[in-house]
């Protein structure tokens, strides 16, 4: 786990090989986000640029927003379809 701005970045965020720096480059460059409720959680849901490879023009991002406010990033991947149409 790393922590860093208030954010929470997993060891199951970083399955895919992403790092919370590529995390915080996608929120600087937001394609769409959502938030939604879920067991009383709630869920923030984001696309946004990645940098640095043409063959991964943007990254999916899950994270939950605690009660504190501080952002739990547990899901970061390259975009896939049908990623809106989940969650």
């Amino acid at each position: 786990m790393v922590r860093q701005f208030g954010i929470e970045f997993t060891e199951s965020a970083g399955k895919h090989g992403f790092t919370l720096d590529d995390v915080l480059y996608a929120a600087r460059h937001i394609i769409h986000k959502r938030t939604y409720q879920e067991n009383g959680e709630t869920y923030l849901k984001i696309t946004g640029r990645h940098h640095g490879d043409p063959l991964v023009p943007s990254l999916e991002i899950i994270m939950k927003v605690t009660g504190s406010g501080q952002l739990v990033v547990f899901h970061a991947n390259a975009e896939q379809a049908g990623f809106w149409d989940r969650g």
